[in-house]
């Protein structure tokens, strides 16, 4: 019987006549999916996916006897009061592994992770000023060999690397289109560089848009039906995210929020434009440091009743109001997002948001959105980049 290949992964068809690959990885994703809930039984499978029982029977039994899923105890509210009671099954933490980074000028960062989504292990690196696009790439294939090795990992249990990078991204071929702030990152083939040097899956999109995801999903909130975020960090970028995932543009590219414009006789921007809201703020963290450059975006404020912090940081936030103003027009979230360089700046911003969209009056605004705001967290940033291949593997 023929095996089919996908990636790192291999699966064996279980009986390829009747029962499909995409049967077995739908099983598996809900098998996944559920085990945050104390695991599913298989006719609760059944229920979910509509396949018939036997068929359903088959699939965990393959699953489980190559090392896919096991039995857990599960939750008694599932298990009826009479009669025989089912097994319950979650994922094998063993089964799988994902290795996330994220990266942009200043650090980058590495986290392994098993099959449960559960972090194993984490190494991060602060980058050297000036560091080129291809000592980046060397230095993410010895941290993965690194890992790998430390771990013990057999390289047909990874699935693959997903990497959340700065810049534009091209997200189907992986490829970072322009990042100024790392030399020699424009039309840079990242994803198609590293498979060939490591021979493991790799998966490319941009920071902001793995992170916000990982939040969307499991960040605790109520973000709706979807939801826009801004990063601040080194610069500005924004990602719409909702149940369908990452939003991309037409030709398969990030989006660029940090190159809307906000101010038109603003600051010159790298991307060539005048007043793009990332030039914006970018002036505004100028004017705080007196012209000395910081990494991060308001990283020397601290204390909103500092008349200088206060007015800045108000600023700031109009200028991400504007941008979200055009975002309302034509996307229509139901939630924003600021995840900042601190805890302190991003709920000053947010805050002064809300306060924004409760005063002024928009005829086209339906209801008022809510807006979040987070600090920047690796650990975070690391597994939104890891479900990227996680997403990719159960699409296969």
């Amino acid at each position: 019987m023929p095996i089919q290949d996908y990636g790192q992964i291999t699966i064996d068809p279980v009986r390829a006549t009747d029962i499909r690959h995409r049967n077995i990885m739908a099983v598996l994703s809900a098998i996944y999916a559920s085990r945050t809930e104390g695991g599913v039984s298989q006719s609760q499978i059944v229920s979910r996916l509509g396949l018939r029982a036997p068929s359903v029977f088959r699939i965990f039994y393959y699953l489980e006897e190559n090392g896919y899923i096991e039995q857990c105890e599960g939750k008694t509210a599932h298990a009826p009061r009479k009669g025989r009671h089912p097994s319950f099954y979650t994922v094998r933490p063993t089964a799988l592994y994902t290795i996330g980074i994220d990266f942009w000028a200043s650090c980058l960062s590495l986290g392994v992770f098993d099959f449960n989504r559960q972090r194993i292990y984490s190494h991060t690196e602060d980058l050297e000023e000036g560091i080129s696009a291809s000592d980046v790439e060397n230095l993410i294939c010895t941290l993965v060999q690194n890992a790998v090795t430390a771990l013990s990992i057999p390289r047909k249990k990874i699935a693959g690397i997903g990497i959340a990078a700065p810049g534009k991204i091209n997200v189907h071929s992986g490829t970072i289109i322009f990042y100024p702030r790392i030399n020699g990152m424009e039309n840079y083939p990242l994803k198609e560089n590293i498979e060939k040097r490591l021979g493991l899956k790799v998966m490319v999109h941009n920071n902001c848009g793995a992170l916000s995801y990982s939040v969307y999903r499991y960040g605790g909130k109520n973000p709706g039906k979807a939801m826009f975020a801004f990063l601040l960090r080194g610069g500005v970028n924004g990602a719409l995210v909702s149940d369908s995932g990452i939003y991309t543009t037409a030709d398969g590219t990030t989006m660029e929020a940090g190159h809307i414009l906000v101010n038109f006789d603003g600051p010159r921007c790298s991307c060539g434009m005048k007043g793009c809201l990332q030039a914006c703020l970018l002036d505004l963290n100028a004017q705080i440091n007196e012209g000395k450059p910081k990494t991060r975006l308001f990283e020397s404020l601290t204390d909103i009743n500092d008349e200088k912090t206060a007015e800045t940081l108000k600023k700031a936030a109009f200028y991400i109001y504007t941008c979200m103003k055009t975002v309302q027009r034509f996307m229509s979230p139901d939630s924003f997002l600021i995840i900042g360089p601190s805890q302190f700046v991003a709920d000053a911003i947010a805050s002064e948001v809300r306060n924004l969209f409760r005063t002024i009056k928009d005829r086209f605004q339906n209801s008022e959105p809510d807006v979040y705001s987070i600090v920047y967290d690796n650990v975070m940033a690391q597994a939104g980049a890891s479900d990227l291949v996680l997403d990719a593997f159960f699409e296969s």
